[in-house]
């Protein structure tokens, strides 16, 4: 009797847990390699290529308190990823373990919207409310030797070479992004350009510096043309890897759409969905030049 309630027990304590729902162990990233920001805070690692079933994530810890990520950037001359706050305090992020360390460097003067390590200039640039347009150098080393660590320059305001539209742009990033962090620098010889994205008019664009603008400030803007879908301010990345490999997260309710861009014709072609993660911000991984 003792034995036949013993093998009842046990059936039941297996059928019970072949009915357990099985755990997903995510998969090797494939493709370009991915992180994103989360809206809950958390920075996100996926496969362009695969990118649900790649996903992992880790929250953001050492913020300080009432800060919060708005975007984020592998800075090429380091190769580490690293979150700039609303209030432009830039820290350096742990990827494994989602640590945020202050670099030191605050932008101040405007909220900040977006930002993006300038490659051959090994500054950041960061894009305000309001259109401003500022570039700060890190404390992080290594700093370059034509600005001092810390040094926040305000570059006027973006602004289209034609017409009167005032531009709404959601995010952005250079061109030529390598991992440069073996020797600090870019290779010589080599130039960037800068790209955005706009979401009033749903279009990729490019920037110039205008003749009546100091050198290096990016501040004229000229429309490449329709990305295709929808993009907003905040829910809204965008980055480019290498020479020109540039790719879109735009996000809608508690799921991101990828894509890939056209740097050439602005056009934005579907990637895959991150269903149950809404980003806010991308960056690439960078490979070596």
């Amino acid at each position: 009797m003792k034995n036949t309630a013993l093998l009842a027990l046990l059936s039941t304590l297996a059928l019970a847990a072949c009915n357990q729902p099985a755990t997903t162990v995510p998969v090797a990233p494939a493709g370009q390699v991915a992180y994103g920001l989360t809206t809950s805070g958390k920075i996100a690692t996926f496969g362009m290529d695969n990118p649900g079933a790649s996903l992992t994530s880790v929250a953001v810890s050492g913020l300080a308190s009432g800060e919060a990520l708005v975007d984020i950037d592998v800075r090429n001359t380091d190769n580490r990823l690293y979150g700039v706050t609303s209030a432009g305090k830039v820290y350096v992020i742990n990827t494994t373990t989602g640590a945020a360390t202050a670099d030191g460097a605050t932008v101040t003067g405007a909220s900040v919207v977006a930002a993006d390590f300038n490659p051959v200039a090994n500054r950041l640039r960061v894009i305000g409310q309001g259109d401003l347009n500022f570039r700060a150098t890190l404390f992080s080393a290594p700093v370059p030797a034509t600005s001092a660590a810390g040094t926040v320059t305000a570059d006027g305001t973006f602004a289209f070479t034609s017409g009167t539209v005032n531009p709404n742009l959601a995010s952005a990033a250079y061109t030529n992004s390598f991992d440069n962090s073996a020797t600090g620098a870019v290779t010589a010889g080599t130039t960037t350009a800068l790209y955005s994205v706009d979401a009033d008019s749903d279009a990729l664009i490019q920037h110039s510096t205008r003749a009546t603008d100091a050198a290096g400030t990016f501040n004229g803007l000229t429309v490449v043309g329709a990305l295709g879908t929808n993009v907003s301010a905040g829910t809204t990345g965008f980055d480019i890897a290498g020479a020109s490999s540039a790719y879109l997260s735009s996000a809608s309710g508690s799921s991101t759409t990828l894509y890939s861009v056209n740097l050439t014709t602005g056009a934005a072609t579907s990637k895959g969905t991150l269903s149950g993660t809404a980003l806010t911000s991308l960056a690439l991984k960078l490979a070596p030049q």
